[in-house]
């Protein structure tokens, strides 16, 4: 509702509470004079006992004149009526109605009832008698008391409603601040508010629990509203709901589906795909999916909530993960020839080694056990080429595979 009147100077005097330091030498319209009264008050309430605190409120208009001044003890009770205490300040005088004045459309046209009256009086003056004169002029102050009378009569009770609805949502604001809800509600219900004003202040105090019982229809509102929450608050909210018992078995799994979702709890997802309710709901466990590798999951799910741009990113990351996959095989691969490769290499060291001995000791060994040693020395000769044997075939294996992968990884679109 805009309730605002013209903007004043507010000069607050004679106090200490740091709220109205800070806020003195205000243009201010009244209704957000009185919304500042309501929350110091609220804000005082909770540190200090009742009447411990005063403040002078003076108003001023924009000549510097002062029209209303008055002394202000606080804090007062919760549902204290400031609009009744401080309603001097919104008094303002009547204006003045002159013979040309043209207060809205209905003064206007008397203007021009008016200006007709004078030029038929100056044009025709002489024809017209004075009984004719008597009656035009007696007509129209009638018409001009009786349209005089319509527009005063319309502008008090449009200012009587306006009052009404200032005073009834000033009651509501204060009753908000203090955190008390149920009175707002009852207050709301009161005032001929609508449910969905009810539901939809629960909603922005993060009262879903009072949402429901307001309105066993408001359950998409509160999952909504939810929705727009961080996870821990998200956890908070749901948990209490659960906890309260006030959901359909059907809303109920609604309420674990999006539990499952920030605890990431795939299986649960996979086994309830069929039971989410909501495009948003579906979009965010399609990411999950998608960040979990789950892309048969995802798939499944966007049958039931399409989604063009989430069904082309899952398709993509899908294509990325298999040919990372490729590549990370033709990189093992090649991890491997080249350990496989050093291993040969090591076995071919040690055969030239061993050759080099066998003929050190045809040449030198002048020892009667010669023969026995050069028989050892054939052995072990024997055994490393065995080795170099088998690590030769495993490379051949390991280069074999590396250039399958490659060629996998080289054809894959």
């Amino acid at each position: 509702m805009n309730l605002g009147t013209k903007k004043s100077y507010y000069v607050f005097s004679k106090t200490d509470i740091k709220k109205f330091k800070e806020e003195n030498n205000k243009p201010l319209e009244y209704i957000d004079l009185i919304k500042l009264v309501i929350d110091t008050n609220s804000e005082l309430l909770k540190l200090y006992e009742l009447n411990t605190k005063s403040v002078e409120i003076s108003k001023f208009n924009k000549n510097d004149s002062l029209i209303h001044s008055q002394l202000l003890k606080l804090p007062l009770e919760a549902d204290t009526d400031f609009d009744k205490i401080l309603v001097n300040f919104n008094e303002t005088k009547p204006p003045k109605i002159g013979k040309a004045t043209k207060v809205d459309k209905a003064t206007k046209d008397l203007t021009v009832i008016n200006d007709k009256a004078n030029y038929i009086e100056r044009k025709d003056f002489e024809k017209i008698s004075i009984k004719k004169i008597s009656i035009i002029g007696f007509s129209f102050m009638t018409v001009l008391i009786i349209v005089i009378g319509f527009v005063l009569n319309q502008s008090i009770n449009r200012g009587n409603s306006e009052q009404e609805k200032l005073s009834q949502e000033l009651i509501i604001t204060q009753l908000e601040t203090s955190g008390k809800y149920d009175k707002v509600a009852q207050k709301m219900k009161e005032f001929d508010y609508p449910k969905k004003d009810i539901v939809n202040m629960y909603l922005e105090n993060g009262q879903f629990v009072n949402a429901l019982k307001a309105d066993k229809k408001a359950f998409t509102s509160v999952l909504n509203k939810i929705d727009t929450m961080n996870n821990k608050e998200q956890q908070e909210a749901l948990n209490e709901l659960k906890k309260a018992n006030v959901t359909s078995k059907k809303e109920s799994i609604s309420l674990d589906l999006r539990l499952a979702l920030l605890n990431k709890d795939i299986d649960f997802l996979k086994k309830n795909i069929k039971s989410v309710d909501s495009q948003a709901l579906s979009d965010r466990i399609v990411k999950l999916f998608i960040d979990e590798k789950e892309y048969a999951s995802a798939n499944e799910q966007l049958k039931f909530f399409a989604n063009k741009a989430l069904d082309k990113q899952a398709k993509q990351a899908e294509h990325d993960d298999k040919k990372q996959a490729l590549t990370n095989k033709v990189n093992e691969l090649k991890k491997a020839v080249s350990d496989t490769q050093k291993q040969l290499d090591g076995k071919n060291t040690k055969l030239s080694d061993l050759h080099k001995q066998l003929d050190d000791l045809n040449k030198n060994d002048k020892s009667p056990d010669k023969g026995k040693h050069v028989d050892d020395k054939n052995k072990e000769i024997d055994n490393a080429n065995k080795d170099k044997n088998k690590i030769s075939d495993i490379l051949k294996d390991q280069q074999g595979k590396e250039k399958e992968a490659q060629k996998a990884v080289d054809d894959f679109k």
